[in-house]
């Protein structure tokens, strides 16, 4: 086996061990914050927000 062809089986590796990273990073981060606060445009507003549940709702 070729140099090449290790190189190309450790890229396939790498990329798939990143694939599954990015699936459970996306089932981890849906769990914890609901989903209108993934989806809203407030920067710089997480101060009131603790795991996607606003303090002032008293559900923390």
């Amino acid at each position: 086996m070729e140099f090449w062809d290790i190189l190309v089986y450790a890229a396939w590796s790498a990329s798939a061990v990143m694939l599954v990273w990015m699936v459970v990073d996306a089932f981890m981060i849906s769990s914890q914050y609901d989903e209108e606060y993934l989806m809203s445009s407030r920067e710089g507003a997480e101060d009131d927000v603790v795991h996607g549940t606003h303090l002032e709702e008293g559900n923390v």
